[in-house]
């Protein structure tokens, strides 16, 4: 766990020797075995907790991702390569009508249509009197 080499034991136990004493030492590294392993122990429990945990769902996602890959993977045996796919009855895009301006957002709006009408009217019916007197004036 912590990629000790021997020459590093080794100076680790030399620091040990010189703060404890030889007296204090040999009870101070079976309290640190003791408390390593305990510690060991508890981590390889909470893996095992932790594995038991997620393994439930784990199954369950790759059955899931089992049925998607064979889902994919399904042929229907279709032969695509004698099939003809080029297609023979396109039809041309019709001319599109030109715009008066503005936008139609669907159907158009009878008051709209019905204003447009009446100016068209008004516009004509003022055009024609300035056409008479141009053409009585000649």
């Amino acid at each position: 766990m912590f990629n000790l080499t021997g020459s590093e034991i080794a100076f680790l136990v030399l620091i040990g020797l010189i703060v404890l004493g030889p007296e204090k030492l040999p009870d101070a590294v079976r309290r640190f075995t003791k408390g390593y392993n305990e510690f060991k122990k508890m981590a390889g429990g909470f893996q095992g907790e932790m594995k038991q945990a997620f393994e439930e769902p784990m199954r369950e996602l790759r059955g899931t991702a089992d049925a998607v890959r064979k889902a994919a993977e399904f042929d229907i045996g279709l032969d695509l390569k004698g099939l003809d796919l080029k297609p023979t009855d396109v039809k041309k895009p019709e001319a599109v009508a030109p715009s008066d301006g503005g936008l139609n957002f669907g159907t158009a709006n009878p008051r709209r249509q019905q204003r447009k009408a009446r100016d068209i009217s008004q516009q004509s019916a003022a055009d024609a009197p300035a056409d008479e007197a141009r053409g009585s004036g000649e």
